[in-house]
């Protein structure tokens, strides 16, 4: 049985909504520039057809980055 609470809160007693301002990653954001182009670009949906060459600078900017991050979490100089 669903129990009423005693006294109901008012309807304006909930905090008013914030928007959460946040961000991705570089390395996420490299990564979904690379997948949005390859869903909507024609050639990289080709199977035939192989990625086109700004999917290709797309995902070497991807994996520069990766690279880098990976270097900087090893302690290595960039």
């Amino acid at each position: 049985m669903d129990e009423r609470r005693d006294p109901q809160p008012d309807a304006d007693s909930r905090p008013p909504l914030v928007a959460a301002h946040t961000r991705l990653s570089p390395i996420q954001e490299a990564w979904g520039a690379y997948a949005r182009h390859q869903l909507h670009c024609r050639q990289c949906a080709d199977l035939d057809g192989g990625p086109c060459p700004i999917a290709g600078q797309l995902r070497q900017a991807w994996e520069n980055l990766t690279q880098e991050a990976f270097r900087r979490l090893a302690g290595e100089s960039v």
